[in-house]
């Protein structure tokens, strides 16, 4: 028997809980009967689409589905095992949600490998192939290259180029620059039918011109006038959630935690100058350097004024109402750093009415409105940072007016948490696949001492990198993550009318580039090209993207949460025809140490229960409960993925370590038959003792998932020929 033959055999016989043959049976057998694809007939080509959810960091096998309750405490940990709906396999009591979908979802305990670095890990279990020196612990970075493996998506997409979905493009419009208006820089009020009665300007006749001083981040102790003015305060990080707005302990809250990127530099909130004690002018409007009435500071502050004050010392007592008009933007004076960026809103009663898209250096000012309806008590302008960068990003606040008005106004703004109205679901079809990326990231790249290699296009070339997509909602995981390359369906420092003009320019300039050939560099860059516009400007292809046309009820199933709407857009990505959708399940850049990883060196227990159990619980389990429903997940492959497992001894941080002897893994859909259990691990899961497998042998169960045949090659940068994968599919399908 050949080894090949031998180690198929040995993963067969490391199956919990299905009927394996005996060995005197696979003995017999002819050798023709062991080759791939026949062997494992079940499953094969079933998928149509693959999304794969990646815990970045090593997510501890021990603590979720390789538990060892018989094992002494420094072993065990301080979790307790629970049932799932799969008689006698337990896991984690803090994954309640997943215990009840366990009888759709096969595990594997026995994946390992060599490479306790991250990033040789994750590009081992990215690319189905061992990184250079994969023996030993942490080494310097080897950055993303040329010469690397494609990732996982890359190679899938190439494998499939002559997919069906692929030969018939849907023929989509993108948006004409004629039609296009600026709402931002437009008002959104009639103001020939409005009737002024009086105007105050809220920074030289409400606050004075000077500067105030603002206090500590997160405390009630900034600047107030024990009237007209509550509070001037910070925003701090830590606090973003639930800032208090006033002094008084009865006072509104608000939660800028969606907004606030980073700390702000120090500096005083300026009335009619700004917090550096030069002049107020928006760069962006090509303002000279010179006084103007309004308010600038570094983000991130705030002043809430006190609406009863205000009507008693400067309208007279009125029960009418306000419109409140002002100008947004970066401050000009002194020259403000080019990567200075932020946003500027208005609350009421600590409910957001009205907030800017992203302000950058030189970009033009926009207007922000609000109606103030009698009832109102308390009015806050927050500037919040955007970038969080050190340098100074001052925000000003141009011309800041409050109306006193007659005449038809619309009603306030509904609270979102008071109710929200539904909406007819919007689905998406596979007949937008040739005008989308063929392999999708959400919601941003990895990154660990530099960006990660093996997520990459690697020797396929620039067209079969991925396209790094954010759901552009949802609490984001604590910590930071890399930016670049991500795509923002939102329009920031360009206008959408400009973009739509730069696309007409490009169309017209590639229009005398060859275009005949799919193997010529022009045509498959042009390709690209049209692909990232279509995304930001054809209507039909951005609605692949746009999770308000999910049903309410599917958008609260995935939880309010990143890791939960990332995963509900790779589920609707897929519907779309995108082949695989790779979805990242913590914060993006490991660098920071302290952020919501599966790097758990310190902490361990906390950090699991607390902040990336919960999250990754209600996603998983969501996407398995919706395709079930849709009945989507007879033909959608879920993939749950790790670079590696975490030590069995628990450190004196009360963590654990890098761990690449043992880990693992999870699917579930296109054929693959829930509740097993395949291979083992021994007393302290240290080590596979059954049914040994590798990151190789999980790449080809997802290829021959797909229909991708074991001897598929590809054609690195010396094109040269070579075995796309080199592994085994796992006996895992029904």
């Amino acid at each position: 028997m050949t080894s090949v033959q031998q180690r198929r055999d040995f993963l067969r016989l490391g199956v919990t809980g299905v009927t394996a043959p005996p060995i005197a049976a696979l003995l017999q057998q002819p050798a023709s009967a062991l080759n791939l694809p026949n062997v494992y007939r079940g499953g094969f080509g079933r998928a149509r689409s693959v999304i794969v959810m990646y815990c970045w960091g090593g997510m501890s096998h021990l603590d979720t589905f390789d538990m060892k309750p018989g094992a002494g405490r420094e072993i065990r940990g301080e979790f307790d095992p629970v049932s799932t709906t799969v008689p006698g396999v337990q896991i984690t009591e803090h994954l309640p949600m997943i215990a009840k979908q366990m009888h759709r979802l096969a595990v594997v305990r026995s994946v390992h490998h060599r490479s306790a670095d991250h990033r040789k890990a994750a590009y081992w279990n990215l690319t189905g192939h061992a990184p250079t020196g994969e023996d030993g612990g942490v080494t310097p970075p080897v950055l993303p290259s040329r010469k690397d493996w494609p990732g996982i998506g890359a190679q899938v997409a190439v494998a499939m180029q002559q997919d069906r979905r692929y030969q018939n493009r849907k023929r989509v419009q993108r948006v004409n620059p004629e039609d296009v208006v600026e709402a931002h820089n437009k008002s959104a009020f009639d103001w020939e039918n409005i009737r002024v009665i009086r105007k105050v300007s809220l920074s030289t006749d409400v606050l004075g011109p000077g500067h105030f001083p603002t206090g500590s981040f997160g405390r009630q102790d900034g600047y107030t006038n024990n009237g007209t003015v509550e509070l001037i305060g910070m925003i701090g990080q830590a606090f973003a959630s639930s800032i208090p707005l006033t002094r008084q302990t009865t006072g509104p809250q608000a939660d800028f935690s969606q907004m606030v990127v980073g700390d702000s530099t120090a500096g005083d909130w300026g009335s009619d100058t700004h917090g550096r004690s030069g002049n107020l002018c928006l760069i962006g409007d090509g303002e000279p350097s010179a006084p103007h009435a309004g308010f600038g500071c570094h983000a991130n502050k705030f002043v809430t004024l006190n609406l009863a004050e205000l009507r008693k010392l400067h309208f007279d007592s009125t029960d009418k109402a306000f419109i409140l008009t002002c100008r947004v933007g970066i401050n000009g004076d002194p020259g403000v750093h080019a990567s200075a960026v932020g946003q500027a809103g208005i609350w009421l009663d600590g409910k957001l009415v009205a907030l800017s898209e992203l302000l950058r250096r030189d970009a033009r000012s926009q207007i922000l409105e609000a109606v103030i309806h009698p009832q109102a008590e308390y009015l806050t302008l927050a500037m919040l940072n955007g970038d969080g960068s050190t340098f100074f990003d001052d925000i000003a606040m141009r011309d800041v007016f409050l109306h006193e008005v007659e005449g038809e106004l619309p009603e306030p703004p509904i609270d979102k948490e008071a109710g929200e109205p539904e909406i007819t679901a919007q689905q998406v079809t596979e007949d937008l696949a040739a005008n989308l990326p063929r392999t999708i990231s959400i919601p941003y790249p990895l990154a660990d001492r530099g960006i990660l290699n093996g997520q990459f296009g690697g020797f396929l070339g620039l067209e079969y990198d991925p396209v790094f997509v954010h759901p552009g909602t949802g609490t984001s995981f604590k910590g930071v993550s890399p930016n670049s390359g991500t795509v923002d369906l939102a329009f920031h420092g360009v206008t959408k009318r400009r973009m739509a003009e730069r696309s007409q320019l490009l169309d017209g300039l590639n229009a005398g580039l060859p275009n005949s050939l799919a193997s010529n560099a022009a045509f498959r860059a042009q390709a690209s090209q049209d692909q990232a516009l279509n995304m930001l400007l054809s209507p039909d292809v951005k609605l692949a993207f746009e999770l308000s046309k999910e049903a309410k009820v599917t958008r609260e199933l995935y939880g309010n949460h990143v890791a939960g709407q990332s995963t509900l857009l790779g589920r609707r990505l897929t519907d779309a025809g995108v082949p695989l959708v790779t979805v990242n399940l913590s914060v993006g850049d490991l660098n920071g140490a302290s952020g919501d990883n599966w790097d758990t060196h310190g902490n361990n227990f906390n950090r699991l229960k607390n902040d990336l159990l919960p999250p990754w619980d209600r996603a998983a389990s969501a996407l398995i409960q919706d395709l079930t429903d849709s009945g989507k997940i007879d033909d959608t492959l879920v993939v749950f993925l790790t670079e590696f497992g975490r030590t069995p001894k628990i450190n004196g941080a009360a963590g654990r370590d890098h761990f690449p002897n043992c880990y693992s893994v999870l699917f579930s859909g296109a054929g693959v038959q829930g509740g097993m259990v395949l291979g083992k691990s021994d007393t302290t899961a240290s080590r596979p003792v059954e049914a040994a497998c590798t990151p190789e042998d999980i790449h080809a169960t997802i290829f021959h998932a797909l229909g991708i045949r074991p001897d598929f090659q590809v054609r690195d940068t010396d094109d040269r020929p070579l075995v796309m994968c080199e592994g085994t599919p796992m006996p895992i399908f029904g």
